[in-house]
């Protein structure tokens, strides 16, 4: 099922993406769906922005052990 995707919409802060994806941290389909209506983003954009996210010190400042989480895992 293809979902559009918004573009007019904000990027997610730094908080924003923590707190999604303390939400929701597995990689589901439910995931990626909630992904492109909570964000207008594709899954694989988000991926990106949090990996950003938990690599910058803003990101290691708010939630030190969610980005040692996302940077092991994104180096899997």
């Amino acid at each position: 099922m293809s979902h559009p995707v918004r573009t007019l919409d904000p990027m997610p802060t730094v908080p924003d993406l923590f707190d999604f994806e303390n939400r929701h941290p597995r990689h589901t389909s439910r995931k990626e769906a909630a992904i492109v209506d909570e964000f207008g983003l594709s899954p694989a954009r988000y991926y990106q922005l949090l990996v950003h996210a938990a690599t910058s010190e803003e990101g290691v400042r708010i939630d030190p052990l969610l980005c040692g989480r996302i940077r092991r895992r994104s180096a899997a």
